[in-house]
């Protein structure tokens, strides 16, 4: 018996020699060869011959960071994404690959998931990025000046200010404070008192928590507070947002859900919105959103698109689309309300941005929307001119 078991022991020794031996001189070639194309900056052709290896059967750590490396200077950061999830399959604290895809995510705009990245920083790094568990992230600004071109419904403002801060690697805040003015006229509006001159002060605070559960997942709640003076009647409107979102690659998928009491009417929104980057970068990309409204007398479903562009360095241009008749809308993870007493038919615009500097960005837009007269259906136009700026600390 134990002459079997010492053969036995012996042939699959051999048979691993024999595999051990086949194996390294292919492992050898693909990875001196996959050193070289790095060593050379030849990024393409090292990308190109990375995937044929792994295709082949061979997949080791260094080769997968090789890979990704020369996506991420080739600007296609979900790719390098990709290979840096293969990473994490073999070696789940790799700091480089850590290091990489949190600044992948910068460079897709989710700033808030790449911190979950941080976990695996070294003392030292955090030290060298200026990285502190608490701090200021962002703070911004924007105002929007609106004129319609309908008499009894005078020009408006709106302005806001937004501070964003991190209180660990996992939590987000997001907070503004935005004031709104109009003076319209309207006479079928007969319960209210001097309905030739209605002030319109609505003043809106607004607030939004992202915590990140995973390298995919990510939850988000927000709460906005409107409070909305019409002469004699006042509105003190509240709403609230649960959302889960995944961040693929390529693609994100996002499903929420705000309730909401608006002008003493509750209402529900339902939302399911789509991301996608097919270029694996900023140069091109696109949100879906599918919107789905409904309270005691409205029952609605919109759709809005963005697609997006660079069009030169630091420069993009993103326009926007809503299709479907609107009142009570809430865009953008319920940041914006669309409240007024005319009903949109249509908005479209677009918006330019601009990063003179790593930490400053500038846009400038314009929104035109069609609207049906209150209780009636007569429409008008209202043209909206839109800048901002935004500081990363």
């Amino acid at each position: 018996m134990q002459i079997q078991k010492l053969t036995l022991l012996s042939f699959f020794l051999c048979m691993n020699l024999h595999l051990w031996a086949q194996k390294t001189p292919r492992f050898e070639e693909i990875n001196a060869k996959s050193y070289a194309l790095y060593e050379s900056a030849s990024w393409k052709a090292l990308l190109q011959y990375g995937k044929e290896s792994v295709s082949s059967g061979e997949d080791f750590v260094y080769l997968r960071l090789r890979m990704a490396y020369a996506a991420f200077m080739l600007q296609k950061y979900s790719e390098a994404l990709k290979q840096y999830e293969a990473v994490f399959a073999m070696d789940k604290t790799n700091e480089t690959a850590h290091y990489y895809s949190r600044l992948c995510l910068i460079y897709l705009n989710k700033k808030e998931l790449a911190d979950q990245h941080l976990k695996y920083f070294s003392d030292a790094a955090l030290l060298k990025e200026k990285i502190h568990p608490i701090a200021f992230t962002t703070a911004g600004m924007e105002a929007s000046y609106k004129t319609p071109d309908f008499a009894p419904r005078g020009n408006s403002i709106y302005t806001r200010i937004d501070i964003s801060n991190r209180w660990n690697r996992n939590i987000h805040m997001d907070q503004g404070f935005a004031i709104f003015n109009q003076t319209i006229s309207e006479p079928r509006l007969q319960a209210v008192l001097n309905n030739n001159s209605i002030a319109i002060n609505q003043k809106e605070y607004y607030n939004r928590i992202h915590i990140n559960l995973s390298r995919h997942w990510q939850l988000k709640s927000a709460y906005h507070y409107i409070y909305t003076p019409f002469n004699n009647y006042e509105y003190n409107n509240h709403a609230f947002m649960a959302a889960i979102k995944y961040h693929g690659a390529y693609v994100d998928v996002q499903a929420d859900a705000i309730v909401s009491r608006l002008t003493d009417t509750a209402r529900q929104q339902y939302d399911l919105q789509l991301g996608y980057y097919p270029l694996g970068n900023l140069n091109l990309y696109g949100f879906s959103t599918l919107m789905i409204r409904n309270s005691s007398s409205d029952n609605a479903v919109n759709v809005k698109q963005v697609i997006g562009c660079k069009l030169y360095k630091n420069t993009w241009l993103e326009g926007n689309a809503t299709f479907g008749d609107f009142s009570n809308l809430f865009e953008n993870d319920a940041l914006y309300i669309y409240n007024a007493i005319d009903k949109n038919t249509f908005k479209a615009g677009a918006t330019l941005y601009l990063t003179p500097g790593p930490r400053l960005t500038a846009h400038a837009g314009y929104t035109f929307e069609q609207r049906n007269i209150y209780l009636t259906n007569n429409t008008f136009n209202q043209h909206s001119i839109t800048g901002g700026l935004s500081w990363k600390f």
